[in-house]
C-alpha cells in the first residue's frame, strides 16, 4: 500500500535534499508543504502516514504543529528534521509525541534506517510532487541554518540554557546601507562589536558578533568572568562568547561547502568594515536568543561582491 509522506519545510533546498535521499524503492507519494499553517491544512484534507517536521519555520513553527497534532485523530507518525540540535530542543519534540529526531543535513544511509526501524518500508516505487527550483538565496539561508544550529548547540552547552534560534535573513546592501544599518550599534559607548574575518577557496568575508545592552552580566555570570562593570571584563565576555559562536558557526558551513576556511584573529571595530564592503555585500542576519536568561546575541556574516560568484559556484551542487 502506498505511504503518503508530508515534507514540511520552509527551505526547498531542505526539502529537495531530503526527498532525494528517499529510497527510490519505497512504495510513497511525496507532498511539501512551505511552513506549519500549510502542513496542517493538508493534514486536514489528505490523509497522511509520516510527516517529516522542520522546526524553524515562518508562519507557524514546528513545535507547534507537534501541539495541533498531539490528540488529533488524523496525526500522522511524525519524524522531526531540523538543524536544531541542542539536547533541549531533542527532548522537547520527543515529549510533545515526535517519532524521532534526525539532525539535517540527512543522508540516505539514515533515512533507510529510520523507514525500517518504525516499520514504514514497503517496497515499491517512489513518486515526487514537483518542487520549485531552489535559488540562490534559498540554499545559502539553508546552510546558514544547519551551521547556526551547531553554533548553538556549543554555545548552549558552555552557557547551560536552550537557545531560541530565528530564521536566518539575507540582504543585500548597496552603498552605505552597511553603515546605516550598524550605526546605532556604534553609538551607544556601551556596545562592543566584534570583528572575525576569515577565507576560503576564494570566498572571504567578515562576521561581526554583537551583544545587546544589558547581555554582559549574564552572559558572564554564565560564563564565570567578573569585573563586568570595566571595558576589559566586558570585553573578555564579548571575545569567549564571539570565539565560541562564530567557529562553530564557520566550521559549520564550511563542512557543507567543503571549503576549510581560515579565520583572523578577532578585533573590536568601532566604525563600519572596510572598503572590500563599500559596494554591494550580501549580509546574513542571525539573533541568538535566551528568553529565561534575557539574552540576545546577534551574528552578522558580510560576503562583498567578488566574493559571491565563487560562492554561488559552491551552491550549485545543492541546486542542481
Amino acid at each position: 500500500m502506498t505511504q503518503h509522506v508530508l515534507i514540511c519545510d520552509d527551505s526547498r533546498l531542505a526539502s529537495k535534499q531530503l526527498a532525494r535521499s528517499l529510497p527510490a524503492d519505497w512504495q510513497a507519494e511525496i507532498h511539501f508543504a512551505a511552513h506549519g499553517r500549510e502542513a496542517l491544512a493538508h493534514l486536514q484534507q489528505i490523509p497522511t502516514d509520516l510527516l517529516f517536521l522542520d522546526l524553524n519555520m515562518p508562519e507557524m513553527d514546528g513545535y507547534t504543529v507537534l501541539k495541533h497534532l498531539q490528540h488529533q485523530p488524523f496525526a500522522p507518525k511524525i519524524i522531526v528534521v531540523s538543524a536544531d540540535i541542542q539536547a533541549e530542543a531533542h527532548r522537547r519534540v520527543m515529549d510533545l509525541g515526535a517519532l524521532d529526531f534526525l539532525r539535517k543535513p540527512i543522508g540516505p544511509a539514515q533515512l533507510q534506517d529510520a523507514l525500517q526501524r518504525y516499520q514504514l518500508f514497503e517496497p515499491g516505487q517512489l513518486f515526487q510532487h514537483r518542487l520549485s527550483q531552489v535559488g540562490i538565496d534559498d540554499a545559502l539561508r539553508e546552510l546558514c541554518n544547519v551551521a547556526m544550529g551547531q553554533a548553538a548547540a556549543s554555545m548552549s552547552q558552555v552557557l547551560g540554557a536552550f537557545i531560541e534560534l530565528p530564521i536566518p535573513k539575507l540582504r543585500r546592501l548597496h552603498g552605505n546601507e552597511l553603515e546605516m544599518l550598524l550605526a546605532a550599534s556604534f553609538r551607544d559607548p556601551e556596545l562592543m562589536m566584534l570583528s572575525q574575518g576569515f577565507i576560503g577557496h576564494g570566498i572571504s568575508g567578515e562576521a561581526i558578533v554583537l551583544l545587546q545592552r544589558g547581555s554582559y552580566q549574564t552572559v558572564g555570570t554564565l560564563l564565570g568572568i567578573d569585573n563586568l562593570a570595566q571595558e576589559q571584563g566586558r570585553l573578555e565576555v564579548q571575545m569567549e562568547l564571539g570565539n565560541l559562536l562564530f567557529s562553530a558557526f564557520l566550521s559549520g558551513l564550511g563542512e557543507q561547502l567543503n571549503i576549510p576556511f581560515c579565520q583572523s584573529h578577532p578585533v573590536l571595530v568601532r566604525e563600519a568594515p572596510a572598503c572590500q564592503f563599500s559596494n554591494s555585500t550580501l549580509a546574513v542576519e542571525i539573533s541568538y536568543r535566551l528568553t529565561e536568561q534575557d539574552i540576545l546575541c546577534d551574528l552578522l556574516l558580510l560576503l562583498p561582491q567578488s566574493s559571491l560568484p565563487r560562492l554561488e559556484q559552491s551552491l550549485s551542487f545543492l541546486m542542481e
